[in-house]
């Protein structure tokens, strides 16, 4: 029996010892694996503010109230803003760029005619060259346990929320060895008796274990397991590890369909602050929620909030952590929590193109799968949700089958700046901006006219826009045709381009030679398949969006090419840097003289061409575009930039079925509302080696007094017309001659 009894009690110390030993690794292993899976955040860029900015078409406001920025009398904190007639205030949040710390710090923007005309720092006072309004969080990527959490120190931590935290969750908590028997009994006796008390009976180590290794089942041996684990989790880690561990735990609500963990994350979601920045009786509400997150919310239940928070701060005056002084002050403050701002999913098409290039910068190695990251992208919100809102009123009453898609770059730099890739995510993620391929129709002319143009031709070149027909190598015939069913005879080259003139490009592309001209398109779309065949001439080449924006981006920028890219920077959870963009110079594909004479037509396209209604959207004078149509009315284009933008918008069916619409009447008004919003049009400089000369427009002839409506147009040095126009008075007293020669 006694032996029995002696066996039983050797497996049993043996059985607590390895469960204890298996504890005691597994605790020891937070300290060099990871502890949490953070989720990784996506940014927006950052929105430079320099002298000459347009507060109106730049949306300042907007992005400030995107941002939570808070309209104020005088702007104190940071996170506020004030305004006046001639005068802008912003109290700029901290923000950790790829490039260094942004502090927190105060700007006066000093305005006129509703521009920007100086900034001053408001600290020193001295005028300064531009500031950082910070990114907006576009995209939050959690893994399957949906926590959103950001990393603290304690040191970082004011005293007022340790304090409270002590005061309210573990009042023993540095004297006790993990558990305290004096708040186990209290709470049980209260449970016997059913008394109302303030502080529980486990401690702040026992509440770390059950949150980090056990269920949160009612039962005796997880409580049993909770109290061992609570033992040996206080021989592994220092009181004050415990206590951050906690703070970045626990556990205080949600924010759309993810939880609110730890005192940093929830600082951003109720105060927008950063945790350093906690006043007292905003850490008091944060405490009082860890009791309750979901009863004591201060966004459904403010008046239960309230009333928990003081509690909390009753608390605090009791045991001496605060003065009586400073709780008459605190409880007599409004919850003062910024309005509920749901973590949301922006721009999703742009999304998923950023999380395929991050998948794509280091083959073999997943640097989404670690969790933390920090992805700085190119996307202006603003620009997105212009062009959103653009997209969504330009095909508003269009059958349901009807998709449009549109990418918005900075062509000197090549920047995504906005990407649109159907009409709604939610019902299609197909990303017709990106992966979709389609012919683009008239939108190639450009190159054809351009190539023309570096071959000895010159914008008054006289070209033949009558019937034609075409052998194509198989043998069949090929006849295009104008999309008004006219001929038009001998035109000017500028007016081929301008009214895009389908049987004066195919018989120009033709006279070219279709390698020449395959070769040119090429250059601009290194990465689109081009095949010399004659109806390359009207767009018969496959491409996405972004490729053609890419390549009107080429115009935008004076001949000159950047590869698109959508990532700036990504940064690990220690905030190092994995990747970040280094853009190469830009490639000279086209000639800068060309490039001009082609801009000065497509200028023209949107005054009297074919896309002249784009002055009923409110496009400005000096935008560039073109409008894009292909066979049957399938595909619906239009291209439009200036120095600053290039957007390109495409309307269609994704089963290749007709729509109906022209790229004057399916693309144009979404890019016209687009371009009506965000263009700011600047004069072009004339490059070196470009004159003008007036030539007559109906023989591309030099103009004389005698021309009627003589048209301006520039040329390449020593290609301007040497033969003056006989038109008017010269060609009557010519044919007078030729009647009575004497």
């Amino acid at each position: 029996m006694v032996w029995g009894i002696c066996v039983l009690g050797i497996a049993g110390m043996l059985i607590v010892a390895l469960f204890s030993l298996n504890a005691y690794r597994e605790i020891r292993k937070m300290q060099i694996g990871v502890l949490w899976h953070l989720p990784s955040r996506i940014y927006s860029g950052p929105f430079t503010i320099t002298p000459g900015v347009d507060i109106s078409r730049t949306g300042l406001v907007e992005r400030l109230s995107h941002l939570r920025y808070r309209r104020a009398p005088q702007a104190r904190t940071p996170g506020q803003y004030s305004l006046a007639a001639d005068l802008m205030t912003i109290y700029l949040h901290p923000f950790a760029y790829p490039d260094g710390a942004g502090e927190a710090a105060l700007v006066k923007l000093i305005l006129g005619g509703g521009r920007v005309k100086r900034i001053i720092s408001g600290h020193s006072g001295q005028v300064v060259p531009s500031v950082r309004l910070e990114p907006e969080t576009i995209a939050t990527i959690y893994d399957a346990g949906f926590e959103d959490r950001e990393i603290i120190s304690l040191e970082t931590c004011p005293v007022s929320l340790i304090d409270a935290v002590l005061g309210v969750e573990d009042q023993r908590f540095y004297e006790h060895g993990g558990i305290d028997l004096r708040a186990m009994l209290r709470a049980f006796l209260a449970d016997v008796f059913q008394a109302k008390i303030m502080e529980g009976g486990s401690t702040i180590t026992q509440q770390l274990v059950k949150n980090l290794f056990l269920t949160h089942e009612r039962t005796v041996s997880r409580k049993l397991k909770e109290v061992w684990l609570s033992l040996i989790m206080e021989r592994v880690y220092t009181k004050d590890e415990i206590l951050a561990m906690y703070l970045n735990e626990i556990y205080l609500g949600r924010s759309g369909y993810a939880g609110i963990h730890g005192f940093g994350r929830a600082s951003r979601v109720f105060f927008d602050k950063d945790v350093s920045a906690l006043e007292l009786h905003e850490a008091a509400l944060l405490v009082g929620l860890i009791r309750s997150p979901n009863r004591y919310s201060p966004y459904t239940h403010p008046v239960t909030a309230l009333e928990r928070r003081n509690t909390v701060l009753g608390l605090m005056r009791e045991q001496g952590r605060i003065t009586s002084q400073r709780y008459e002050t605190a409880v007599h403050k409004p919850l003062g929590i910024v309005p509920f701002s749901p973590s949301m999913k922006q721009a999703p098409y742009f999304i998923d193109h950023v999380l395929s290039s991050v998948r794509g910068l280091s083959p073999g190695e997943d640097f989404l799968s670690e969790g933390g990251l920090r992805i700085f992208t190119t996307l202006d919100m603003h620009v997105q949700r212009t062009a959103e809102k653009a997209l969504s009123g330009g095909i508003a009453g269009r059958s349901g089958t009807v998709q449009a898609a549109c990418v918005i770059l900075r062509p000197a730099s090549g920047e995504i700046l906005a990407m649109v890739g159907g009409r709604d995510y939610r019902t299609s993620q197909f990303n017709r901006a990106v992966s979709m391929r389609r012919s683009i129709g008239s939108l190639i002319k450009p190159v054809v006219y351009y190539t023309a143009l570096v071959n000895g031709y010159t914008l008054s070149s006289m070209l033949d826009d009558s019937p034609l027909t075409v052998t194509l190598p198989d043998k069949s015939r090929w006849s295009p045709a104008n999309y008004d069913g006219t001929s038009h005879g001998e035109v000017l080259l500028m007016d081929a381009l301008v009214n895009s003139y389908n049987q004066a490009t195919v018989r120009l592309g033709l006279a070219l030679g279709l390698e020449r001209v395959a070769a040119q398109v090429k250059a601009v779309m290194p990465g689109v398949s081009v095949s010399a065949q004659p109806s390359l001439l009207l767009g018969a080449v496959e491409c996405s969006p972004l490729d053609v924006a890419a390549m009107y981006a080429v115009f935008a920028s004076g001949g000159t090419r950047q590869e698109p890219r959508c990532l700036d920077a990504v940064l690990n959870r220690h905030d190092a840097v994995l990747w970040k963009a280094d853009p190469e110079a830009a490639v000279r594909v086209l000639d800068a003289g060309p490039a001009y004479l082609i801009d000065a037509g497509l200028q023209e396209v949107l005054r009297r061409g074919t896309a002249r209604r784009a002055r009923d959207y409110g496009v400005p004078d000096g935008v560039f575009g073109k409008t894009g149509t292909t066979n049957d009315l399938r595909d619906s284009w239009f291209a439009a930039y200036t120095q600053d933008l290039a957007a390109v918008v495409w309307v269609g069916d994704d089963a290749f079925r007709a729509t109906g619409l022209t790229g004057a009447t399916g693309a144009l008004p979404v890019a016209g509302r687009i371009m009506a919003r965000l263009a700011a049009p600047a004069p072009r400089e004339v490059p070196g080696g470009v004159t003008f000369c007036e030539v007559d427009p109906l023989n591309g002839k030099r103009a004389t007094i005698w021309t009627a409506s003589p048209m301006r147009l520039p040329f390449l040095a020593g290609t301007e017309p040497a033969e003056s126009s006989e038109q008017g008075l010269p060609g009557l007293l010519k044919a007078l001659r030729s009647l009575w020669p004497f």
